[in-house]
């Protein structure tokens, strides 16, 4: 294939678009052909991969390329090769548009799907007597347990890569994505073939591993078990205990591949209940629900807050983040907060967009949003007139 920088403009597919610059990109097997056009004093926001070696051409304009703690001029006809582990960054220093191309082998989050975490190591104390020996991530919710409801909203949007992180007690979850060939053989001799389907059906969602968070200390230590397992890469993180409706992530990855940013999702709450999540502060719209992050903050006062929009347990984080929660420094609560190291990544001048979802939320830890997730899956089941005849009867429908 033979392209000049304006047939790669024209065929390239474009991946990445703001104020600052316009990515197109070719895929091939194993490599991809990136063009850049950065704007007149914007800069790339920087990143390095851990596994393989990249190459920048400049074509037109004058900047600066970041390789490590070495700042160099850069103009067309500069060639610059990036070895492994170097951070990187363009910074156009010029009046006109700053064009390069970027040769390097595919990695997740660019031309690959991306992972997702599910950490659902909690002890559910809000729940107990209930989940004394029984995990909350498999509380039943109508038909099925939480935790099979956010493991399908990951495959739904295409993510069959997954790390569930559980912690002591919580073996249920394991054995209900497992094979029972004891439970399948029964159900196969009883006749029972559409149970025996659904049960299949089940082993067989996705490709889910395990890791056991050993201590419980808080949420963002549990996402920090799962530095191996995500590697250099935007991740997706989805907890085990909150059911969306319609599926939020779906929506979010859309969010993330237009901006190329970290994406968290917020929902409007009431502003006495703030201090039961962490909370955000809006900067620019970015239309359509979308905006700039320019804080965040654990668990604050009503007087404290920034605003009322909490994070409603769905993210795409860039994996920068477990340099943070790898520090190990403690937030509310004693814990290793998520939260906090969003906050460090914001403050870093890392971009992370905040995704204002206009579903519903059920956090299935709190007994009444428990309660109100299997009424509205139930009246949208095949027991709906049931249901909503028996509610006339107790005099609460009419």
């Amino acid at each position: 294939m033979r392209l000049n920088a304006e047939e790669l403009e024209k065929r390239g597919k474009l991946v990445k678009k703001d104020e600052r610059y316009e990515v197109y990109d070719i895929e091939m097997e194993d490599l991809v052909l990136s063009l850049t056009k950065l704007f007149p004093g914007k800069a790339t926001s920087g990143h390095y991969h851990e596994d393989s070696e990249e190459v920048y051409y400049f074509l037109s304009g004058r900047g600066k390329i970041k390789l490590g703690e070495e700042v160099h001029e850069a103009q067309a006809g500069d060639i610059f090769t990036v070895p492994k582990d170097t951070f990187h960054q363009v910074i156009n220093t010029g009046d006109d548009v700053l064009k390069f191309i970027a040769v390097f082998e595919k990695y997740e989050g660019r031309g690959t799907k991306l992972k997702a975490i599910i950490p659902a190591a909690g002890h559910g104390t809000r729940f107990l007597p209930i989940t004394k020996a029984q995990p909350k991530e498999m509380l039943p919710v109508f038909d099925k347990p939480v935790i099979q409801y956010v493991v399908e909203e990951a495959l739904d949007a295409g993510i069959d890569n997954i790390l569930i992180i559980t912690g002591r007690g919580k073996r249920a979850i394991e054995d209900h994505f497992d094979r029972s060939p004891e439970l399948e053989q029964f159900l196969e001799k009883a006749g029972k073939l559409e149970y025996l389907e659904e049960i299949r059906k089940i082993s067989e969602l996705a490709n889910i591993t395990y890791i056991r968070q050993k201590e419980a200390l808080g949420l963002g230590h549990a996402v920090l078990q799962a530095r191996e397992f995500v590697g250099n890469a935007y991740f997706a993180v989805l907890l085990g205990d909150v059911i969306t409706k319609p599926a939020c992530i779906r929506d979010m990855l859309e969010v993330h591949k237009r901006y190329r940013a970290s994406v968290i999702a917020l929902q409007e709450v009431p502003k006495q209940e703030v201090s039961k999540y962490g909370v955000a502060e809006l900067g620019k719209s970015l239309g359509e629900g979308v905006y700039e992050l320019t804080d965040v903050i654990e668990k604050p006062s009503p007087e404290e807050a920034p605003s009322n929009l909490a994070i409603t347990g769905r993210y795409i984080l860039s994996s920068k983040i477990f340099t943070y929660l790898a520090q190990g420094e403690r937030g509310y609560g004693g814990e290793i907060q998520l939260t906090d190291a969003i906050r460090k990544l914001i403050q870093d001048g890392e971009r992370v967009v905040g995704y204002i979802y206009p579903g519903k939320v059920f956090d299935i830890g709190n007994k009444l949003d428990w309660i109100k997730s299997t009424i509205m899956l139930s009246l949208e089941s095949e027991f709906r007139e049931e249901i909503e005849r028996f509610l006339r009867e107790l005099g609460y429908a009419h």
